[in-house]
């Protein structure tokens, strides 16, 4: 077995090694996925993290020459079931990662907003903001809920934006309190200013936002709506090469479908003029959610994947950049997480794409109906379409996540491979860059 990644170091702590039995029958496990790349055979190990170069049998027996992939458990008996074997692990690693109180609250100062996007999922919901009552209790609430560690403030709406004021009063009470925390941020990015910035940086302990920029400006106007006539598309590119300036790092989150794909090229071309500090920029691309349900959902998958070179030759970082194979995940999402929504009315939520209807406390009497938080993400119930996928520790397991995919297994399968092989283009171009550093001893001075 020749091991290209090693397994998940705290997973290995929980997962003991399968040991190979006589008379047992071995078969690849439902959560290996093999690959090629570069005329070469790979299978990544999903659940452990581990991936080894070669290829598996068919089926394998103690003795064999297998007892290394058996104890790696990219042989398993056949016939186990892995799901609920997964489950258990994820249970494990839950409690050994558990700590107490909440870290993370995503804060809703508004759900009013300055933009009208097509695709806004709060499209009907009143705009309700926050009353100088509600941000006091937010604190309070905070101040008797919290983990006992840095905490995260995400600030979301709506636009967060349109009330700083709402966000200068809980980040000074938290620091009167010697609360430490960091904030991160989801933004239009049509009201930051120069004044804005250096709130980020000095009184939010901000260090990362994310800016939905959807599509080239003739798609960005149409897309947005904002109210007024002002140049919003050229003025949030000026704001993102200043915000990258200022050492905050911007995801830039593009909603894509087949009307605004083909302005993509001309989108990138218009940020490398604006940002020069690109190392501090991420662009990716997310298919609306009436795509990703709908029949269409593969060939959008494929475009994005193929356009992932084109966001390196344009100079800024991609998610493959950010996300880790080596890395076992015990918590997919937020609302299996521990952590809290908290609306601009005071209402506690699991998850911020969640409907009203999953309401479960608020912030004057806390958690009421902990029947109804708990069943939301139950980790012990997972899907019963999902029970026999591979990428089952790389997803939401239970059933109230309201996102849908119409293929997600190709998708998942399409989009891993190709992180895959550029994770291992990385690791080798690494390698070779180290190999032609001159050791000390032999630097001329």
């Amino acid at each position: 077995m020749i091991e290209i990644c090693k397994p998940d170091a705290a997973l290995a702590k929980v997962v003991l090694p399968q040991k190979a039995q006589p008379g047992i029958s071995y078969v690849p496990s439902q959560f290996v996925l093999p690959f090629s790349h570069n005329e070469k055979q790979y299978v990544f190990h999903v659940l452990t993290k581990q991936m080894i170069e070669g290829t598996l049998p068919d089926s394998a027996h103690m003795g064999e020459g297998f007892d290394d992939l058996i104890e790696a458990m990219f042989l398993v008996p056949e016939g186990k079931d892995e799901c609920a074997y997964y489950e258990s692990v994820a249970q494990l690693m839950r409690l050994y990662g558990r700590t107490k109180g909440v870290p993370t609250y995503t804060i809703m100062p508004t759900l009013g907003c300055n933009a009208r996007c097509v695709y806004c999922y709060e499209e009907g919901r009143k705009p309700v903001k926050m009353t100088p009552e509600h941000v006091e209790q937010t604190v309070r609430y905070i101040l008797k809920t919290r983990a006992n560690k840095k905490i995260t403030l995400s600030w979301f709406g709506g636009e967060p934006l349109l009330c700083p004021d709402i966000i200068d009063r809980i980040c000074d009470r938290l620091r009167e309190e010697n609360v430490p925390f960091r904030s991160i941020m989801v933004t239009n990015g049509s009201l930051i200013t120069p004044g804005i910035i250096e709130k980020m940086r000095t009184r939010w302990n901000l260090g990362r936002l994310q800016i939905s920029l959807d599509g080239a400006e003739p798609d960005y106007i149409a897309r947005k709506r904002y109210y007024g006539d002002s140049d919003h598309y050229h003025a949030v590119l000026h704001t993102i090469g200043r915000l990258s300036e200022a050492g905050i790092h911007v995801t830039v989150r593009v909603n894509v479908d087949e009307g605004n794909w083909p302005g993509i090229p001309l989108l990138l071309d218009d940020m490398k003029r604006f940002v020069e500090h690109k190392e501090h920029v991420t662009v990716y691309f997310s298919p609306l959610m009436n795509v990703r349900a709908g029949e269409g959902d593969l060939g959008m998958w494929k475009k994005i994947t193929d356009a992932a070179p084109l966001v390196d030759q344009a100079g800024f970082r991609t998610l493959a950049h950010l996300r880790s194979f080596r890395k076992f995940r015990a918590n997919r999402c937020m609302a299996d997480g521990g952590s809290e929504v908290i609306g601009p009315d005071g209402s506690l939520y699991p998850c911020e794409h969640c409907p009203p209807e999953s309401r479960f406390g608020d912030i004057f009497n806390g958690t009421t109906d902990e029947k109804a938080r708990r069943e939301f993400c139950r980790t012990d119930r997972t899907r019963e379409m999902c029970r026999k996928c591979t990428f089952l520790p790389d997803c939401t397991s239970f059933a109230s996540c309201p996102w849908t995919d119409a293929h997600c297994k190709e998708a998942h399968r399409m989009n891993s491979i190709a992180d895959l092989r550029y994770m291992l283009d990385r690791d080798k171009n690494q390698r070779e860059e180290q190999a032609q550093e001159p050791d000390e001893d032999d630097t001329v001075c």
